[in-house]
Formats: structure tokens, C-alpha cells, sequence
């Protein structure tokens, strides 16, 4: 459908449908477009599998949730397959959603007289369709032709991570500044991720009602009439990073805890204008955590300052204090804290002699596959110097492999994160298809250092834009360098 073109199918025809963010026609809103995806999956898995992962379950359960229209009986999404029969798909976590008893083991089965029961356990299925449901729910199309400037824009961010047990406390100042056109200032944050403790704007605290905030549903509001032509906006949050299945956000990944961004994470993290049109200054990004537990504090940019922090329960604690003197936008930010090896390295720019720490992470009995990974680096440095003549603009490079990545591997500045299955090669065991598939994947993301996080997209519709452009960079390089 050609950009602009507002013809409406029938619900049924929208609920087949799977939306592209690239194709330049159009796309859901945050909370739709997940619900879209978890269709997606609800029918794949309908004619494959009779069963989800814990994390897979966790995102399908808060999808769902939302659909408040549903029966609080039980939850049911069906897919008529194509001889035109019915068939249940068992949802193992959705016992948490209003069903009618709570069984001790999340994946027990629960008897309803009303639905028949999943064939791995969890809520029951009524016979409610995934049409009819959608239909219910109207969710908000936008157009690539909608876009708007925002009113307001973050110019500035300073931000400190209080990591405890079973809970993550995150303050955030804001530079608020306008920008273009008339409106309130409309702050992203995901309901059931954020927990709202405190909000100050110049110094005074904001009670929410008339004359304050307004918090409804994914976002925070705050009047124009009480911004000026700079304003300092405070909130204070609290996460649970354990309880974070969905990979976004702030999560744990075994003893380590991790973010992840692209697309919309940061708003599981923090109150926040989170689309990529929308580059701030991280002028500070403050973590403190167990020392003994996370000795490895890691940010965006460049380390400014570390020490010891006030013990908690008798347990030592520690911090450090990162600065990204660079504009990004909100889905480049990332935080890890972890019990890891590593191995280093120093690469000097060319022509202007910047000694560049580098430094690649994981989990202590990996270390020895990590070797290639750093050669992968130091040769993608160089060839994007001898090619575009684009040196690397920090003191600091680091790449960090995890488990628990719902992505190949992510370009967050300063500070990559990839699945380990991207980085680790055993020199004992690994073929020339790994040897390739790491050094591939390594090049990609630093390409994107200057296009891709310095020259971003305006939005999502843009996401080809700086991602197939680093397929094709990657190819050349690897022409080039075989």
C-alpha cells in the first residue's frame, strides 16, 4: 500500500496481515504492533509446536493482558487452520491472567468447566478467535506520512542505577527543551515495567492531577504550561530486572544484568521521549551493584570515575560513572554488570593517534574462544579508516557476548552486546563457516559506530536505511580483506 493510503480492510483481513516497520506503508502502534507479533507467533506455533519458552510465554502473557475485552474466565486465541478446523494453542504462563484457579507450578494444567484444557498445562482455551479479538481491541495505524516533530526534546540525560536484590531503582534528569510546533511534552514508559516513585520538574515535586502529571496507560504527560525554555525533569522508577522475560530493557541473563534497546527498551528503563528521532547527550550514566557479585560495571562512552559505594545488608558495593560526549538516540543505550573475563587490546587511529582501549567480555569459561573476536575488531577498525577514512571517536571499545540475547548482536554505542554465538569461536572446534560468521557479525556493528549511531534514522520506517547498508559494507569488506 503506497504511503498515505488509508484504505481499511475488514478486521479479518488485518488480523492475516503481518505489518513491516520498513516498508514505508504503515505501522501499529507499541502496544498493537506487539499484539500483532504475538498473533504472528500464536500461528506458527498453532501448526508446528504444543508448547512456548518461559520467555516466549512471558511476552505472549503481557501482549494478551492488554486485551481487556477478553473473558476473564480464560483467555483464548484459536487459529482456524486451512481445512477449517479449530485448534486450542496452550499458553503455559497465562495462569497468571484472571483464570479461575492458581496452580503451584506454573506450568500445571488448570481445570475450568467452561474451556477445555491446553495440552501442556497453563489457562485454559475458550473459543474467542484471534479475528475477534483484534476487532475488539481497534488498535491505532500510523502512517509514515503522520510523522511529527515532537514539541519538546531531550537534550541531555543523567542517569543513576541503584542495582539490588530483586529490584533495580533508576533516577533519571532530563534537559527538556522545545523543539517544533505546539503540544504537551509526552514522555514513553511501559505500565508493567515501570514503577513510578517520584517525579520533580525545576526542583518541585509534581503531584498527578490537574495542574501536575498525567500518567495514563504507556505514558507520562506533563503540561506545556509548566515547561519553560529549559527545564529539569526528575523521575525515580523502580524495575525488576529478574522478573523481565521479554529481553527488552533492563533483564538478568544468569549473573549478569544486561539492556537491550532497539526498538522501543528503553522505555521499560526510564520515562522517556523513546524513538530514534530523538538524540541526547549522556552526560552521565551512574551504576552501583554487589562489588563482589558484579565487579564488571560497563556503559556507553568513556569510564570517568569508579570507588567504592555505602555497603547495603553488610554486602561491599561499588560504581562507575560513564559519559557518552555524543548525541544518540534512546535504543543505543546500554548498561551491563556482570561477573566477567575478558580479554584486551589497543588499536591507534589514523591520522590522528587516539589509543583506544579495547576489550571483549564473557563469561569466565569462554575467554579462551573470544581470541578472533578481537582480531575481527582491530581489522574492522582499520579497513573503515583505509576505505571512508572514518577513525573511531572514543577512548573505549567494548563488546560484550550474553547468553540471553534476543538479537545476533547490537550496536550500542561504545558498548556492543551480541549473542555469544557471534563472538566466541574455539580454536579447537570452530570451522570456516564460525570463523566467517564472527568476523561478519564483529565488522557489522562497528560499522555502525559513525552510520548508524552518529547519522541515525528519523523513524522506524527508516530501519533499511542503516541496516542494509552495513550488509552491503560487510560484503565489500569481506571481498576485500579474502
Amino acid at each position: 500500500m503506497p504511503a498515505g493510503d488509508k484504505t481499511k480492510d475488514s478486521p479479518r483481513k488485518k488480523s492475516k496481515r503481518r505489518e513491516s516497520v520498513c516498508s514505508g506503508s504503515k505501522i501499529q502502534d507499541s502496544a498493537a504492533m506487539k499484539f500483532t507479533q504475538s498473533a504472528h507467533i500464536f500461528f506458527l506455533l498453532s501448526t508446528t509446536t504444543s508448547g512456548f519458552t518461559r520467555n516466549t510465554s512471558g511476552i505472549l502473557r503481557r501482549s494478551v493482558a492488554r486485551l481487556s475485552s477478553a473473558p476473564s474466565s480464560s483467555l483464548a486465541l484459536s487459529h482456524s487452520a486451512s481445512a477449517g478446523k479449530r485448534r486450542s494453542l496452550p499458553l503455559p504462563a497465562l495462569h497468571r491472567m484472571q483464570c479461575p484457579a492458581q496452580p503451584t507450578n506454573r506450568f500445571q494444567s488448570v481445570s475450568t468447566t467452561n474451556a477445555p484444557l491446553s495440552l501442556r498445562g497453563g489457562c485454559a482455551m475458550s473459543t474467542s478467535t484471534v479475528e475477534e479479538v483484534v476487532e475488539a481491541t481497534a488498535p491505532t495505524e500510523i502512517f509514515r506520512s503522520d510523522y511529527k516533530p515532537l514539541p519538546y526534546k531531550v537534550s541531555n540525560v543523567s542517569m543513576n542505577f541503584d542495582i539490588q536484590p530483586g529490584k533495580t531503582y533508576v533516577t533519571s534528569t532530563l534537559t527538556i527543551v522545545p523543539n517544533e510546533g505546539d503540544g504537551d511534552l509526552v514522555l514513553d514508559g511501559e505500565a508493567d515495567a515501570l514503577k513510578l516513585l517520584s517525579i520533580e520538574l525545576d526542583g518541585k515535586e509534581l503531584a498527578e492531577g490537574p495542574g501536575g502529571y498525567t500518567l495514563e496507560g504507556d505514558e507520562l504527560t506533563i503540561p506545556a504550561s509548566l515547561l519553560g525554555e529549559e527545564s529539569k525533569l526528575v523521575t525515580k522508577v523502580e524495575v525488576v530486572p529478574e522478573d523481565n522475560t521479554q529481553l527488552s530493557g533492563l533483564y538478568k541473563s544468569g549473573s549478569m544484568y544486561c539492556t537491550q534497546c532497539e526498538a522501543m527498551g528503553f522505555r521499560r528503563i526510564t520515562f522517556y521521549p523513546d524513538r530514534p528521532d530523538n538524540m541526547a547527550i549522556f552526560d552521565s550514566v551512574r551504576i552501583e551493584a554487589n562489588k563482589e557479585d558484579y565487579p564488571v560495571l560497563l556503559g556507553n562512552g568513556n569510564k570517568v570515575e569508579s570507588g567504592a559505594a555505602d555497603s547495603l545488608d553488610g554486602a561491599e558495593r561499588h560504581y562507575a560513572v560513564w559519559s557518552d560526549p555524543y548525541p544518540k538516540p534512546s535504543y543505543l543505550f546500554c548498561i551491563v554488570a556482570g561477573n566477567l573475563g575478558s580479554v584486551k587490546g589497543s588499536y591507534t587511529t589514523v591520522p590522528s593517534g587516539r589509543k583506544v582501549h579495547l576489550e571483549i567480555f564473557s563469561e569466565h569459561d569462554n575467554v579462551g574462544k573470544l581470541d578472533f573476536a578481537m582480531r575481527s575488531l582491530e581489522k574492522s577498525m582499520k579497513w573503515d579508516e583505509d576505505t571512508f577514512g572514518l577513525e573511531y571517536d572514543l577512548d573505549i571499545y567494548n563488546i560484550v557476548a550474553v547468553n540471553d540475547f534476543n538479537m545476533g548482536a547490537m550496536e550500542n554505542k561504545g558498548l556492543n552486546v551480541f549473542n555469544t554465538a557471534y563472538v566466541l569461536a574455539d580454536p579447537k572446534s570452530a570451522t570456516d563457516v564460525d570463523y566467517e560468521r564472527v568476523e561478519s557479525v564483529i565488522g557489522h556493528e562497528y560499522f555502525h559506530n559513525w552510520t548508524g549511531n552518529r547519522v541515525t534514522c528519523r523513524d522506524w520506517f527508516q530501519l533499511t536505511l542503516k541496516e542494509v547498508r552495513h550488509v552491503n559494507m560487510v560484503g565489500l569488506w569481506k571481498i576485500i580483506i579474502f
